[in-house]
């Protein structure tokens, strides 16, 4: 799908997609690449999924590739994720053994996440540095 053109409805595809324009839509196909450029705002379900643009919403895939020009915001279910340095990702990330487990309810009491910030403290005594970590 060239840069220039834009798509809103869902795509399927039984072969290869490579997404420059933008589309606005779920897409199913085997094997999806979001160029540097492309965007896609929905939800994705592939075998192999190679993100070099921008994806906002949902992706399902065996195997995920982030690039480094990726920017990301949606919840990524995987059996491998691989995410380049540079690359943006805001959202979930749920590994399964089997990409047909994705259909299946996460376990109870894995939903809730507690972030954690982290800094470095420096003590007077000496230049070692201390990593301390607090639930925010």
């Amino acid at each position: 799908m060239s840069g220039d053109l834009k798509i809103t409805g869902d795509v399927v595809g039984g072969g290869e997609l490579v997404v420059a324009g933008a589309v606005q839509g779920d897409i199913t196909a085997k094997k999806i690449t979001i160029a540097e450029g492309g965007s896609v705002t929905g939800a994705v379900e592939a075998e192999v999924a190679m993100v070099a643009g921008m994806l906002t919403g949902q992706l399902k895939a065996a195997t995920v590739t982030l690039a480094s020009t990726a920017r990301v915001v949606a919840d990524i279910t995987h059996v491998a994720l691989s995410i380049e340095s540079g690359a943006v990702f805001e959202g979930y990330s749920r590994r399964v053994d089997n990409i047909d487990q994705a259909t299946q309810q996460q376990p109870a009491g894995r939903a809730t996440v507690t972030p954690i910030s982290v800094s470095k403290v420096s003590t007077p005594a000496d230049d070692d540095m201390t990593t301390t970590a607090s639930a925010s």
